[in-house]
Order: structure tokens, then C-alpha cells, then sequence
């Protein structure tokens, strides 16, 4: 019987080399038995083969076979046997959760190091690498949004498409907050409010300002909103690659553009939402400290929930008749053979 066809039968089948200690076993000790016969034999002389056939030799062939027949019954209970179905429920807790990154020219500001963009990617990569188990998905967003990845709960994948997340990947400039979370609440497909939030990581100037518009049907479906900004309220200046080097980014009148963190808005979308608003410029993980807050409450939805129909593992049968041939083992213990060795030495 090979691997493949034990496997039908049992959880373990590989363990099968440990049934080979009970004939391992059996030889042992009947080796170790014939031993003492011939010590016997040795001492008494002629009359050991009247020793021999009285009832400490059936005792010790009894001993024997019960230890080895334990051993082989636990060398089963290891392999696990499955006999038999069982219906168990299976459920599995978590959170569906869409990160919106704003890839706008503006996200190139400076007044976060290395940039606002980089910045956010980090954060972002902070938050996947401590969501390990929630259902991540990943929006793109400047003057359009893109489903970068959806709902996944492969955190590998997503890092790997985060790297990708540049001014090139939408070819719409500009900031459409309302379109990212348009986007996102397609992403969450039947969000119920359970466990669904949405997260914006924007240094917040919504040039369309449809971010608030979409914030009570968020609010009606219980999806909250949370806002992480990036950048000085003061403003900065955007660098860029030009034919000659980097350069700031001008409007179309030639002057240097100056984008600032919009708190005020992205606040009141926040609350609007139910959500919170954090800025990323306190310091530490802003992403990671709002999913540890807000988030985990959250993970009480069974994401999935199904009843599978699987073998019944059945390793107690087994390994409690070892028990019980090992007790019996020891109920003809050394000391009672030797017992009836005496005993029937006397009376010959």
C-alpha cells in the first residue's frame, strides 16, 4: 500500500514507519525472553523444562504480545484514521477595507520626506503588513480613479502593485476625491456596514468637490470614511523633471504652483462619514495607529462562512485500546511471572 492510497484512510499516512516498532518490539523482548530461559535452564538443570511450560512462561509470552499489540494500536492512533463524515462550520473573521492613494502631481511636494507620495506608499505598506488576514483593496486616484486591486487577502500581491502607484498610472490630472470613493464603494460591491471602511490617503484639495457629495451614501450604508493627510497646511512647492533637471511645476499663467494640506475639508468628510481625519505629519504610523483604533472593533464579520463535509478523525479509538492493553501489560508484570516461577518451583 503506498502513500497515496494511505492517505485515503488516514490524516498521518506518512507516520506509517512508527507501526514497524511493534514487530521491532516483539523481537526484542522475545530475544530478551529466551535469554532468561536459558539462564533459568542454566541454574536449575534438567528441570527447567518443567519450569518453562508452567505459568510464568505463558504470563511472559502474554506481556509480551499485549505491549507489542499496544504499541502497534498508538503506531495507528499517529497515522490518524478517518472513518466516517462530520459537517463542521467554518468561519473566517475580517475586515474589507479600500485604500484610496492620491497620485496627483501635488502628492510630489516635499514638505514630507521623502514626498508626500513616497510617504503615503510607506504608510500604506505599514498598514497591509499589519492587516495580514482583513481583505484589502488598493484605488488609484487624481482626476479619475483605478481599481488597482481588489479585495484580496494576499498582501504580497498588493505590495507588489503598490510600487506601481505614480502620477502615470491615471492619465486625468487634477485631485477627484468624489471619484476615489466612488470607485472604492464599487470595490466594497454589497457593503453592508458591518465591516467595511474606506481609508484616503490625499493631502486633500479636491479640485471637483464631490468628495462631500458622496459622503451621506456613505453614511446611509454605515461605510466609514477616514482621511489621512499628508503635507503643510503652509504649502509647498512641487518638483518635477524638466528637459533641463528638476524644475517646480508652473500653471498655465507661469507661475509655480503651491499646494497645501487641506485639513478643513478632508476633516469635515471624515465626520461627515463617521469617519476620523489623522494627519500623517504627528509622526510614527498614522495608518497602522488608525486601523489598531478604528479598525479592529470592526472584525467581527465572518467574511466567509461555509459548512464543509469532511472525514471524521477517529485517533481515540486506537490509542485508548493501547492504554488498555498496556495496563493489562503491567498486570503481568515481571514480579508476577517471577511469582509463579517460584510457585511452581516449589511444587515440583
Amino acid at each position: 500500500m503506498t502513500v497515496a492510497s494511505l492517505a485515503e484512510h488516514f490524516a498521518l499516512p506518512q507516520a506509517w514507519p512508527l507501526l514497524l516498532l511493534a514487530p521491532f518490539a516483539f523481537a526484542v523482548l522475545w530475544a530478551a525472553d529466551r535469554r532468561r530461559a536459558a539462564r533459568v535452564r542454566k541454574l536449575v538443570g534438567p528441570r527447567a523444562d518443567r519450569l518453562t511450560a508452567t505459568l510464568a512462561r505463558r504470563r511472559r509470552a502474554a506481556r509480551r504480545a499485549l505491549l507489542c499489540a499496544g504499541i502497534l494500536c498508538a503506531g495507528v492512533a499517529a497515522l490518524q484514521p478517518l472513518l466516517g463524515y462530520e459537517r463542521r462550520v467554518v468561519e473566517q473573521r475580517g475586515v474589507d477595507l479600500v485604500v484610496c492613494v492620491d497620485v496627483s502631481r501635488s502628492m510630489l511636494a516635499r514638505d514630507v520626506a521623502p514626498s508626500r507620495l513616497l510617504a503615503a506608499r510607506e504608510h500604506v505598506r505599514a498598514l497591509a503588513e499589519r492587516a495580514r488576514g482583513d481583505r484589502l483593496a488598493l484605488v488609484a486616484f487624481a482626476g479619475e480613479a483605478h481599481l488597482v486591486v481588489p479585495l484580496t487577502q494576499d498582501v504580497d500581491s498588493l505590495l507588489a502593485m503598490l510600487d506601481t502607484v505614480d502620477p502615470l498610472a491615471v492619465r486625468r490630472g487634477g485631485t477627484d476625491l468624489g471619484a476615489a470613493l466612488q470607485r472604492a464603494l464599487d470595490a466594497l460591491h454589497q457593503a453592508t456596514g458591518d465591516a467595511e471602511a474606506v481609508i484616503l490617503v490625499t493631502d486633500g484639495e479636491d479640485h471637483e468637490q464631490r468628495g462631500l457629495q458622496l459622503a451621506e451614501t456613505f453614511r446611509a450604508r454605515g461605510v466609514p470614511v477616514h482621511c489621512v493627510g499628508l503635507g503643510s497646511p503652509h504649502g509647498s512647492k512641487i518638483a518635477v523633471e524638466g528637459d533641463g533637471g528638476e524644475a517646480f511645476l508652473r500653471d498655465r499663467a507661469g507661475n509655480e504652483v503651491v499646494s497645501a494640506l487641506d485639513v478643513a475639508s478632508l476633516r469635515a468628510l471624515a465626520t461627515a462619514t463617521g469617519g476620523e481625519f489623522v494627519d500623517a505629519g504627528s509622526g510614527g504610523s498614522p495608518l497602522v495607529e488608525l486601523y489598531d483604533r478604528r479598525i479592529v472593533p470592526m472584525a467581527q464579520k465572518a467574511l466567509a462562512r461555509e459548512q464543509r463535509r469532511e472525514r471524521s478523525n477517529r485517533f481515540q479509538a486506537p490509542l485508548l485500546l493501547a492504554v488498555v492493553l498496556w495496563a493489562f501489560a503491567l498486570l503481568l508484570g515481571e514480579r508476577a511471572a517471577a511469582d509463579a516461577g517460584l510457585r511452581a518451583a516449589r511444587r515440583a
